[in-house]
């Protein structure tokens, strides 16, 4: 009987944790943050929302629709940028309650600035690399602490290195 108590208690110590393990089929994301963005030479600072849907295919990968805005009004200018990416999306869930994921973005970019009424905007290529970490605290809710994405732009006739730091809730559907 002994022996049957310390082999149940150790599957419950195997087992436990794996029950967090649980990969959802659908995830959809939804936060704010910040972006900076690199204006031919100038730096500008952007606040702005991020949202995103992954579908899981197993464990470890997934796709991801990726949508973002971002807006600024320096020296009274209306500055705004909406992003549309798409592309895989890596996760490696093994790790407790604490899902980190990495993903390739690619897509596009609405941006345009106005003054007084006036506004001039264009629909450029946008590229983003990075990733973040996902914190589970509930079957169906996590929260990701941070996502950090490195997201190419080439306006003004430049490659535009910008950075894009978001944080938010992330919903949980179905299971894999």
């Amino acid at each position: 009987m002994r022996k049957f108590t310390w082999i149940f208690a150790l599957s419950l110590f195997v087992a436990l944790p794996a029950r967090g393990q649980d990969t959802p089929q659908v995830e959809l994301f939804g936060g704010g943050g910040f972006a900076r963005a690199d204006i031919g030479g100038a730096d500008l600072n952007l606040y702005g929302w991020n949202g995103a849907v992954t579908e899981n295919v197993n464990k470890w990968l997934g796709g991801t629709a990726d949508f973002s805005g971002w807006y600024a009004h320096p020296n009274s200018v209306n500055v705004n940028a909406h992003t549309f990416m798409f592309g895989p999306h890596f996760a490696y869930r093994k790790a407790g309650g604490f899902t980190p994921f990495a993903h390739v973005l690619l897509g596009g970019i609405r941006a345009s600035q106005g003054y007084l009424g006036i506004s001039q905007n264009a629909t450029k290529f946008a590229a983003a690399f990075g990733g973040g970490i996902d914190i589970k605290v509930h079957k169906y809710v996590a929260v990701r602490i941070i996502q950090a994405d490195y997201v190419v732009t080439p306006f003004l006739g430049l490659r535009q290195d910008n950075i894009r730091l978001t944080a938010g809730i992330v919903f949980r559907f179905g299971k894999r």
